[in-house]
């Protein structure tokens, strides 16, 4: 009788992470991954971790920002927290059969938890972005200064353009702008209310 051999791989998961050798081959791997919210801007494969259920860049990371995106996440946009490999207590795979009960659906938040949710992620993000904010005013030529900025936006909401008195202001409003200004301001702007360019009587 013929015995099969096999050439002994060495397992991805086990290796993942490292500098392999001529015995890795071929494998499949499962990487526990969970959907979070960005503390601030992170790029697609940003090693990072977790902070009052918000994501960081800084400090002890035990995970990476999704490697598949194609562009960065924005402050208060969701993602993929795909966890180190070797760093999970516990796995387990749900499936679902004709023949047997489906596996209990997991709860999903309540409107009031997710308001209690983006109102606490706003409060921790207020004082980074109040400094990115005011950053961006310093660097943009076309702002006012930020205390006037945010004077002249609370007033705006809803409009088709932020009015400035006083101080030169001109051109459009990034979309990037809007997270830092939801978390300064406390309460969330859709986009429709969001004005996309300044106007100004200096």
């Amino acid at each position: 009788m013929t015995v099969q051999t096999h050439t002994v791989s060495t397992d991805a998961l086990a290796t993942l992470g490292t500098i392999i050798d001529e015995t890795a081959g071929r494998d499949a791997i499962h990487l526990a991954v969970e959907p979070v919210v960005a503390g601030e801007l992170l790029h697609p494969g940003q090693h990072i971790r977790m902070e009052n259920g918000t994501a960081y860049a800084n400090g002890e990371t035990f995970g990476v920002v999704d490697p598949f995106l194609k562009g960065p996440v924005r402050p208060g946009q969701r993602f993929w927290f795909v966890i180190y490999p070797r760093q999970i207590t516990s796995l387990r795979h749900v499936w679902e059969h004709p023949a047997f009960p489906a596996a209990p659906a997991e709860r999903q938040p309540t409107p009031e938890e997710l308001e209690i949710a983006d109102r606490t992620r706003m409060r921790i993000n207020k004082a980074e972005s109040e400094q990115w904010l005011r950053d961006w005013c310093e660097r943009n030529g076309n702002s006012p200064s930020y205390d006037t900025f945010i004077d002249s936006v609370s007033r705006s909401i809803g409009d088709d353009y932020v009015y400035v008195s006083g101080e030169d202001a001109h051109g459009d409003i990034p979309a990037e702008v809007w997270p830092h200004v939801e978390a300064v301001l406390g309460r969330r702007i859709s986009e429709g209310e969001r004005p996309e360019y300044f106007s100004c009587s200096c």
